[in-house]
């Protein structure tokens, strides 16, 4: 190696040295000059109590800001709206595990995490979820390829349209500056620290007492900016973990298993036992109108349809399901009115098993019929059908009680107005038809109903039937998902055929 070769590193070196050694002679030389004038008029002592004061104020106000901040934020919980979203078609017991792993994300996520921690953390929220889903057995990467295909897709509709409302100049900047601006991160980085630090030499160089008051600042601001920096870390690393969950719940729910279009043409198949009952065209939305013999079911349905198209007689009138077609808050709709139930136990079973395969439930009950045992076991064999598979979901019920009129002295009431003897007997008959069905959830949706002419209170339980039609539609989709048939020798040789051509 040449001797000016060897020499040039030193002689860089020292020539950086020289630039900053020039740059601090002056306040170098300032201060010297200072300390000798302080030392002539006897203010030294003063200067060195002075400075040690003011230190000794900025680091107690740091420590004070410190603490107030450490009580506030393990008082203060965090923002709802800093939560991920979560699907309102979810039911009781995804929202269950959904929450079960937001309780270990906040436990977790109480202070910043390193980042490379952050997977076996995700994991184990995949474990809680798959477990309080009834899912347990499975393991973190038990979905199929369409599955994950599908999350993917809607994960990136959605990133789509928030970095479209929330990241300014986002349709401007393309892919290629993003890609430059990132390979070239130090060197911005540098640029950054440099000329910050020249300012200071700048700021320094026109007024130092202000400069001296800015650099103060800048400490007493230090401890606030890397309390807001790690929250945020924080913030952020809890809604990723909570959108690993939503994926999660979406994933053993079997959500994934079918898009929305799928879903439309897998509502033909099930549809096929309405359209040999009734040569109608499709209808997306059953709802069955259940209880006992002579309840009042055949009467109901005329009274929802508007006309006389139910048989209705003093002996049972229905013993086979059939199907009249109407819509509720403008979707179309196939009403199903039940066989009446006798006591016996297979018939019980039947109807159970029709109502599991429901989107909406209208129960009803004869007010002046105290013997409803009938109708407590039948709605809990319902519940036990639609529990004994995790992933169902129970229709809406609505609770009618009909005839209600027999037991009200005076009947009919000039417009249809309960006077408040009347009023105070029909809630004493709704109380006691939700103390003997005992099933809170089922009879939350109770109205009492008089179907004979003057009616009254029809209009109100279509009314609630109409509110109802968002969360049958759920329930219908995750029918639809469930009763699917995805397996199959004859499917699967039909699709591998497809791939082959």
């Amino acid at each position: 190696m040449k001797l000016t070769e060897r020499l040039r590193p030193a002689l860089l070196r020292w020539d950086r040295l020289l630039a900053v050694a020039a740059l601090a002679l002056p306040f170098v030389a300032a201060m010297l000059a200072g300390f000798a004038w302080m030392i002539e008029h006897g203010w030294l002592i003063e200067f060195i109590v002075g400075s040690i004061s003011l230190g000794g104020l900025v680091a107690l106000i740091r420590l004070l800001r410190l603490w107030m901040r450490g009580r506030a934020a393990g008082a203060a919980p965090r923002p709802d709206q800093l939560h991920a979203r979560v699907d309102p078609a979810w039911g009781e017991r995804e929202i269950g595990a959904f929450e079960a792993a937001q309780v270990y994300i906040e436990e977790r996520t109480a202070s910043p995490l390193p980042w490379e921690d952050l997977q076996p953390i995700a994991q184990e929220v995949v474990q809680r979820v798959a477990a309080a889903s009834g899912k347990g057995d499975k393991g973190v990467l038990d979905f199929t390829v369409p599955e994950a295909l599908l999350l993917i897709d809607r994960v990136a509709v959605r990133l789509r349209s928030d970095i479209r409302d929330k990241v300014p100049f986002s349709d401007s900047i393309s892919v290629g500056t993003l890609l430059w601006l990132w390979q070239r991160r130090d060197v911005a980085w540098k640029v950054k620290k440099h000329g910050w630090n020249a300012w200071r030499v700048i700021r320094a160089v026109k007024s130092l007492p202000t400069a001296v008051l800015r650099e103060i600042e800048g400490v007493i601001a230090e401890g606030h900016s890397s309390f807001v920096t790690s929250e945020g870390t924080a913030i952020l690393q809890a809604l990723l973990l909570e959108e690993v969950a939503a994926a999660a719940v979406e994933l053993y729910s079997g959500r994934l298993r079918f898009s929305d279009s799928e879903l439309l043409d897998l509502g033909l198949a099930s549809s096929d036992l309405d359209r040999a009952r009734l040569a109608a065209s499709d209808m997306p939305l059953r709802i069955a109108v259940a209880g006992q013999i002579s309840a009042g079911k055949s009467s109901l349905v005329n009274a929802l349809l508007g006309a006389d198209l139910a048989e209705v007689d003093v002996i049972p009138t229905t013993d086979a399901p059939k199907t009249y077609p109407t819509d509720f808050d403008g979707v179309e709709t196939m009403l199903l009115d039940m066989p009446g139930l006798d006591g016996s136990d297979r018939l019980a079973r039947t109807v159970a098993g029709e109502l599991a395969r429901a989107d909406l439930v209208i129960w009803t009950i004869r007010a002046n019929r105290p013997a409803r045992e009938i109708d407590r076991a039948t709605i809990a064999l319902l519940r036990e059908i639609i529990s004994g598979d995790p992933r169902r979901r129970m229709p809406p019920v609505v609770v009618v009680v009909s005839c209600v009129d027999a037991l009200l002295p005076g009947w009919p009431f000039p417009e249809g107005h309960l006077t408040a003897e009347a009023m105070e007997r029909v809630t004493e008959v709704v109380a006691a038809v939700q103390q003997d069905i005992a099933d809170p959830r089922a009879t939350a949706n109770t109205i009492p109903v008089v179907l004979t002419e003057p009616d009254w209170n029809v209009d109100r339980l279509r009314a609630r039937i109409d509110s109802l039609v968002g969360p049958a539609l759920d329930t219908q989709r995750n029918r639809l998902r469930i009763e699917a048939k995805t397996s199959g020798m004859r499917r699967e040789a039909a699709r591998a055929g497809r791939g082959l051509r």
